[in-house]
């Protein structure tokens, strides 16, 4: 079965554009930032601040990019008597090997006032329910709308996720950007006093798995279905998923242009530790997580760019058949259900009966394909630790470090014009910089012009003054 074009994923879309009424959304993130500050002054339990609070994670699509999807519902005692229930459904998309992609708050005043009705996210299920009713539907259609699978996730395990990122962040001089995004990573930064909320993935010892067939159906399950090369191949042939059969001339044009880069060297170990954390989440699939561990071991026993790291990239299967993914399989037609309801998802469903099907029927990967590899051989010295990849365990004397202090780190530079990257004005003088929240700097009026009325800086700005 071919898939045509490669969507990107979730929060990428929803834009601030989206949100209507900086005012609504100006209270409840000032509300949330006081909460904050009252936290990082009592160094009490997250519970203290927010009474109740919930967390979806989703599996990675083929660039690395993964959602975090929350929700956060403040603590009554600390509103005055006779204020509504106030909270917040956040998104924080991250790359596995990278930075933040996007960050998101949404207020229930937009949700149960109808402010969201037009929003494809919201609107199956309408105003008036409780949040919990929506932070479930829009995890359900954040997931439908990618075709990435969430579960549900402790949240020490999301802490994790966020401080492993602003550590890959710093190491690569990456910044944090807006109050927004400031707020949300830093609701990441304290502790839960609640059992479940407490609890770190234990990851399994890598087993290899029994054949090749097995891995590629567990390449096909449909919170998989993006899981394949498909962007870094667009790129290099000029072509969509699906649309040529594979020969050995794209087979080894494929793995020359992957591995001839660093970072997307670093991104398929990366990716491979994602999906075993991913499958130990809400049932614990250590199975899977085993064997894809397995795959991941002769990866990472040498740094990024080592020839033996590129050999056995080369020569892992997961990557040959995820490069196999991207191309005419030549499997022919079989009669199968579809869920256009479920949008991507349901069709990674539909792919995932195709090839059980078709694999039951043939005993065979797709004709066409060509997988050179096998299951990867054991290798001395491996372990489950991320090695190869910046997380709170294995930098700075494998102490974790203060989110706070990492974020200090982070904050946005005004060392160059936000429109163009100029670090001086045309004339030689320092930068403008906004005098409402001093966050971004420019190098004339007219780029400060351009960036209020067309850049989003006009509502980011709002943003940072409420927050």
């Amino acid at each position: 079965m071919g898939k045509k074009s490669r969507k990107t994923s979730s929060s990428k879309n929803l834009s601030n554009s989206d949100r209507k009424n900086p005012a609504i959304l100006g209270s409840v993130v000032t509300a949330v930032a006081q909460s904050l500050k009252l936290a990082d002054e009592e160094k009490l339990p997250l519970e203290r601040y927010f009474s109740r609070h919930r967390h979806s994670v989703s599996s990675c699509d083929g660039d690395g990019a993964f959602n975090l999807i929350s929700l956060f519902v403040l603590n009554p005692r600390l509103m005055l008597p006779g204020t509504p229930e106030r909270s917040v459904i956040t998104t924080v998309c991250m790359r596995v090997h990278d930075n933040i992609r996007s960050t998101m708050i949404l207020p229930n005043d937009a949700f149960q006032n109808g402010m969201l009705q037009k929003l494809p996210l919201v609107e199956d299920i309408g105003p008036g329910k409780t949040m919990d009713e929506y932070y479930d539907a829009f995890v359900q259609n954040i997931q439908n709308s990618t075709g990435t699978g969430f579960r549900k996730a402790p949240y020490a395990h999301c802490k994790k996720l966020v401080n492993d990122c602003l550590l890959r962040m710093k190491t690569k001089k990456k910044v944090l950007v807006g109050k927004e995004e400031r707020t949300v990573v830093r609701l990441f930064g304290l502790e839960s006093e609640e059992h479940f909320h407490q609890q770190q993935i234990q990851l399994p010892q890598p087993v290899p798995a029994p054949d090749v067939d097995t891995l590629w159906l567990v390449l096909n399950r449909p919170e998989h279905y993006f899981f394949h090369m498909s962007s870094d191949l667009h790129d290099l042939f000029g072509i969509d998923c699906g649309e040529v059969v594979i020969d050995h001339e794209y087979f080894e044009r494929s793995l020359d242009y992957i591995l001839e880069d660093e970072y997307r060297q670093e991104r398929l170990p990366a990716m491979l530790n994602h999906a075993a954390n991913w499958h130990m989440l809400e049932g614990s699939e250590e199975e899977v997580a085993s064997w894809l561990l397995w795959e991941r071991q002769p990866m990472v026993l040498h740094p990024v760019g080592h020839p033996d790291t590129v050999d056995a990239m080369r020569n892992s299967v997961i990557l040959q058949l995820m490069i196999n993914k991207f191309f005419n399989g030549q499997t022919g037609e079989l009669l199968m259900h579809t869920f256009p309801a479920m949008n991507l998802y349901g069709s990674g469903i539909t792919n995932f009966l195709f090839y059980t099907r078709h694999l039951s029927i043939t005993g065979r990967l797709p004709p066409a394909f060509i997988v050179k590899a096998s299951v990867a051989e054991g290798v001395d010295g491996a372990s489950i630790s991320d090695s190869g990849n910046t997380s709170a365990e294995n930098v700075e004397g494998g102490v974790s470090t203060s989110l706070e202090r990492t974020m200090r780190k982070l904050t946005i530079r005004k060392t160059s014009c936000a429109v163009c990257g100029a670090t001086r004005s045309p004339t030689g003088t320092r930068l403008l910089v906004c005098s409402r929240c001093e966050s971004v700097a420019y190098c004339c009026a007219e780029h400060q012009k351009i960036h209020w009325k067309s850049g989003g800086h006009k509502q980011q700005c709002t943003l940072d003054l409420l927050g």
